[in-house]
């Protein structure tokens, strides 16, 4: 039986339009420089014209003119002039130039080609992975899925703005003037009543908070952690509530402990006002059962959306929260919780716990950022909570890594000079320094450390190098190997580690780790790559940088049964864009939910709370 023959199509081209863009490249400054600022040389479909451009951008970087004459000359130079047919076919490009006015029309029908060719790479690499037939699906369709992503995000991208682009709406959520957009707010602002929280983010209806923070904000990564059995999963489900109910918006959540079965028992608990226990029993009086009818009744439309499968990697749950964006256009999504959570399964992320997190975090502040809403995930704190006297949470409770001690020396990348990273914490006003660090290419870049804190006290060890080089951090703080970032106290003698020489990776041989006294330690926030050089080292810190806000949820009674029962603190460690502080909760435990601070309900569960204590 003979073959069918099968027509073989071209990739989507123009060559006329890739013809003309050069055209106008070589006659007139106009087209250079619009061309250059607009293309790459890997936009063009024909080898002859990739050849070109390259060169012509390349002189424009170095702002020379880039006519006839000067890109024959260069292009002899690589001796690549025969390759592109010589002068002759650069005179027919010139000739060929269209009007200059029409250059970005030219410049458009290049890029959209492009497009179409990036989209057509990512199907052949897509259907190649399919027939192999992966062993993990799902991670495959994952990464399929961020193929498309990137594709989209290269067409959304501005490599820079002018102002008048960001007045004129260009960047604007409702494509409206900024003018007009503030108008709007001053008009819905005079509309509002005087309990209204005037505030721009979406309300948590938590009154102090929401004046704290100013509401939970688009595209923000927000963490609230706390000790087991605090209330942080009551406190997370009563946002839910307030902003799916009481705002009527569409609210997605992942629960990778409790089922949904549970979470809706919780909420019918919560919103009737009937006690957790009676609802399980059955034991209701007639009204209690008729609050919980029209409970059902009011929310049982509203949108609030919950995914209760277990175990998830990373990967399956930013692609579920995709599905839920396109079917729901959720506004705001809560995961229940961070250590549940397992990485992508890559062989980097496998290799331990602190660069599993740090990849956890980085996902999903980059999936706020790309469902542009609030995320806030769930997490639990260090034992060393219990251990502090008041049992107030700190910022290194926080983190999967370690702390270093108050004489560790960081270099101001921009002036050479060294400070202590004590220095740098105990700063009045926290003004950012660039610092250097190391990137996932293994490339020395500076990059901005924003502040420097006191993380408690914790034993130390001194690592030194066979180079002489001295660190001392705590057991749990990540060191660079080869095979990724690991903790102090899974190195040992002979694993080398990264340090900088000449702007270049050193990998220094460690010649011994040896237990010192419990010190002060401190830590550092450093943007993009959560990494710096410390005494000459490459040192890491992980989860809360990613995070916008961080959250600490603290109940004294939990420790003290008379220590202000009843009332609940929530405290705003960190908020990369507004004011930290602490707002006061009270909570109602039979309900499993926490409300506006009242000082009359609190105190009358502090008379309830002395009433059961036992006579002297």
């Amino acid at each position: 039986m003979a073959k069918k023959s099968i027509k073989v199509k071209t990739a989507p081209n123009s060559k006329e339009s890739e013809m003309m863009v050069l055209g106008c490249a070589l006659t007139s400054t106009n087209g250079l420089n619009t061309s250059a600022d607009s293309l790459d040389d890997t936009d063009f479909y024909y080898t002859e014209h990739k050849k070109i451009f390259k060169v012509v951008k390349e002189a424009y970087k170095k702002d020379k003119p880039a006519d006839i004459h000067i890109v024959a000359e260069e292009l002899k130079r690589q001796d690549l002039l025969d390759d592109i047919g010589g002068v002759a076919y650069l005179t027919t490009l010139a000739q060929f130039a269209g009007t200059s006015a029409y250059i970005e029309e030219y410049i458009q029908i290049v890029k959209d080609k492009s497009l179409l060719r990036k989209m057509l790479d990512a199907t052949d690499v897509i259907e190649k992975v399919v027939l192999e037939e992966p062993a993990d699906v799902k991670l495959a369709l994952d990464e399929a899925q961020n193929s498309f992503f990137q594709i989209s995000q290269s067409v959304n991208s501005h490599e820079h703005l002018l102002i008048k682009d960001l007045l004129s709406g260009l960047k604007s959520e409702k494509g409206i003037p900024y003018l007009k957009e503030i108008q709007e707010r001053q008009e819905k602002f005079l509309e509002r009543g005087p309990d209204d929280p005037r505030i721009t983010g979406i309300s948590t209806h938590f009154v102090d908070l929401d004046k704290l923070i100013n509401g939970f904000t688009n595209s923000n990564l927000m963490i609230l952690a706390s000790r087991p059995a605090m209330g942080k999963t009551a406190l997370a489900l009563n946002f839910a509530e307030n902003i799916c109910f009481k705002n009527d918006k569409a609210v997605g959540m992942f629960s990778l402990e409790m089922t949904a079965e549970q979470i809706l028992h919780r909420i019918l608990c919560s919103q009737s006002e009937v006690e957790s226990e009676k609802i399980k029993t059955g034991s209701l009086d007639g009204q209690e059962y008729q609050r919980i009818v029209s409970c059902v009744n009011s929310i049982q439309n509203k949108k609030l959306i919950i995914d209760d499968q277990p175990s998830l990697k990373i990967t399956d749950l930013r692609a579920r929260a995709r599905r839920m964006k396109e079917a729901f256009d959720i506004d705001c999504l809560i995961i229940d919780y961070l250590q549940l959570l397992t990485g992508s399964g890559t062989l980097r992320s496998m290799e331990n716990r602190q660069n599993e997190v740090s990849e956890i975090s980085r996902m999903l502040k980059n999936l706020a950022r790309e469902l542009n809403i609030p995320i806030l995930c769930l997490s639990q704190l260090s034992r060393r909570v219990e251990e502090r006297q008041g049992h107030r949470p700190m910022m290194s409770d926080l983190r999967e890594s370690g702390c270093l001690t108050a004489d560790t020396q960081i270099i101001d990348a921009d002036t050479g000079k060294p400070h202590t990273i004590k220095e740098l914490a105990i700063r009045k006003e926290q003004k950012p320094i660039n610092v250097f660090g190391i990137d996932k290419d293994l490339k020395i870049k500076k990059r901005k450390m924003t502040k420097a804190f006191y993380s408690g006290k914790k034993q130390v060890y001194r690592l030194t190098t066979q180079s002489g080089r001295e660190i001392k951090a705590s057991t749990n703080h990540p060191f660079l190997k080869l095979e990724g970032w690991t903790r102090l106290d899974q190195l040992q003698t002979g694993d080398k580690i990264a340090a900088p020489k000449n702007l270049e990776v050193n990998w220094e041989e460690i010649k011994s780790i040896k237990p010192l006294e419990i010190e002060d330690v401190y830590d550092a926030t450093v943007e993009d790559v959560h990494n710096f050089v410390a005494n000459d080292i490459f040192v890491h810190n992980s989860l809360e940088q990613d995070s916008d806000l961080v959250f600490f949820l603290l109940r004294r009674e939990y420790y003290d049964p008379y220590d202000k029962p009843g009332q609940a603190e929530l405290i705003v460690a960190k908020n990369r864009h507004g004011s930290v502080g602490s707002v006061n909760l009270t909570f109602r435990k039979e309900l499993a939910r926490f409300e506006n601070f009242t000082p009359i309900h609190t105190s009358e569960m502090e008379e309830d709370a002395f009433s059961e204590s036992p006579q002297s």
